[in-house]
């Protein structure tokens, strides 16, 4: 339209969105801001505005209501708790060694045992014989793990847990009885001795329980240690007195064999 001036008017923006309009102050000395417990401390003289410094009317301040601010101090080092000179903890001394008469030497008499105690009449706990053998299940195995030897992906061998020594013929003898061993016998390899598995178990005995003392005792079973368990290859290839081994047992026997060996050997 030509000749209208179309003029827009703000509102006037209000004091308040909610609430009163009573002027806050931080520190009000009168009004109904104030509180009973500011209006009851607040000085008459308060009430002008400007007031300087030192020149508050503090009389208002009696004895009766405050009178830790009229109160006098006549020590010399002051109040408070470090002011006192008494001793704070005071205990009596005890003695560890009484003098003569400060003890009781009454003898007590000596409490007979009752034969029924708290009048029971079931008889008493009687252990039970320990058997020499144990049952299933009361004896702790070796935890020996069925050894293996890896090759990076490729076949995987098992260690037996005794050694096989492979010899055309075998000339070990046993030290004591000096026969021949038929089966698994032990051998030290730094003196080349041997025993067979009768004189070995004898060995032991003698060494546990017919030393004279410990230290004997511990001598000759680390003596008895050096010696390792082995046996002849006899039990798989055949030599027929040459350097050529035929075997006539077949793999997988073998490693069933050796699985059960293994098994076994945890307890021995």
């Amino acid at each position: 339209m030509e000749g209208f001036d179309y003029v827009i008017k703000r509102p006037p923006q209000a004091r308040i969105c909610f609430g009163s309009a009573i002027t806050r102050e931080a520190v009000p000395l009168r009004g109904p801001a104030m509180s009973s417990l500011m209006r009851r401390t607040m000085s008459k003289s308060a009430e002008a505005e400007n007031l300087a410094p030192g020149s508050y009317d503090i009389t208002y301040y009696d004895k009766a209501h405050h009178p830790a601010l009229h109160r006098m101090v006549y020590s010399k080092r002051g109040y408070g708790s470090l002011s006192a000179s008494s001793i704070r903890f005071q205990f009596d001394e005890v003695s560890h060694c009484p003098g003569v008469g400060d003890y009781d030497a009454t003898k007590a008499k000596p409490v007979k045992a009752s034969g029924k105690p708290f009048g029971a009449t079931v008889p008493g706990w009687q252990e039970k014989p320990v058997p020499a053998v144990p049952g299933a299940g009361t004896y702790t195995p070796k935890t020996r793990k069925d050894i293996q030897l890896h090759s990076f992906g490729g076949k995987i061998r098992i260690v037996p847990a005794t050694m096989t020594v492979c010899k055309t013929d075998n000339f070990d003898r046993c030290m004591v009885c000096e026969q021949k061993p038929e089966v698994d016998y032990w051998k030290n390899f730094k003196n080349e001795r041997s025993l067979c598995r009768r004189c070995m178990e004898a060995e032991v005995d003698e060494a546990k329980y017919r030393s004279k003392t410990k230290s004997v005792m511990f001598k000759r079973l680390g003596e008895l240690k050096e010696f390792k368990r082995i046996r002849h290859c006899s039990y798989y290839p055949k030599h027929d007195k040459t350097t050529a081994a035929i075997q006539f047992v077949s793999n997988r026997e073998l490693k069933r064999k050796f699985r059960l060996e293994n098994y076994l050997s945890m307890f021995e």
